[in-house]
């Protein structure tokens, strides 16, 4: 056990004494990893962790209107910032680096997706409020793939994608790598260098500043073992 991670546990242990809760608004490719993360925590600390989820921009906007939300883990940097700017988040930090996949139900490569999507359905998220569809529509691009010859289904949130393909209403489907152990897709195609980086960062907002439960959260998310837990989710790590 490093100093580092020793002199987490106890802060964390500190807090138990006083168990409290804290309230997370969560992008949906990050659900399953938070509530591993949840239940690290609340073994941990004593603390509650309530978690809500939903695409990035839809939690963006009822943060901005209100919500009573402690953390935002979001799916990109632009909303974070924007609240850090409007005096809403007291810190933001990149606490993960996402990692789109095409899942298929017929194996497809980078120079036949072209072709192997004519007359079929493909599921992505909403590119104007999740960022793993804004990162779809770019991979999109570069596969040269035409939406005149194919049916897109456009949902809210990369969650939603991995309903759609899993119920067997699309073909393929563009979705996180973290949701690849649930999916148990019959092919799988990394994305990486087709679209730009998605830098997930996380925004400490300015209501919970008196919560020592959202302090020792946030802790907890950027201390090795939270780190160790979203890294072996299928995320990359910011150095």
């Amino acid at each position: 056990m490093t100093a580092k991670f020793a002199f987490v546990l106890a802060l964390l242990a500190s807090h138990a004494a006083f168990a409290g809760e804290v309230t997370v608004a969560v992008a949906s490719n990050f659900l399953t990893t938070a509530e591993k993360l949840r239940t690290e925590f609340q073994t941990a600390t004593g603390h509650d962790v309530v978690l809500t989820h939903g695409s990035t921009g839809q939690l963006y906007a009822q943060i901005d209107a209100g919500a009573p939300f402690d953390v935002f883990l979001a799916a990109d940097q632009r909303r974070p910032a924007l609240l850090r700017d409007a005096g809403k988040a007291r810190d933001v930090r990149t606490y993960a680096l996402g990692r789109l996949v095409l899942v298929s139900t017929e194996e497809v490569t980078q120079e036949s997706a072209s072709e192997a999507f004519v007359g079929k359905t493909a599921a992505l998220a909403d590119p104007t409020v999740a960022p793993y569809g804004l990162a779809a529509t770019a991979a999109m691009e570069k596969l040269k793939l035409d939406t005149a010859t194919f049916r897109p289904v456009l949902v809210t949130n990369v969650g939603q994608v991995a309903t759609v393909f899993a119920t067997g209403n699309a073909e393929f489907a563009f979705v996180a790598a973290s949701q690849l152990p649930v999916l148990n897709a019959p092919h799988e195609l990394a994305l990486s260098g087709l679209h730009p980086a998605i830098t997930q960062d996380a925004a400490f907002l300015t209501r919970a500043a008196e919560n020592d439960a959202a302090e020792a959260f946030w802790t907890w998310l950027f201390s090795d073992k939270g780190q160790e837990i979203i890294e072996a989710a299928g995320y990359d790590l910011a150095e």
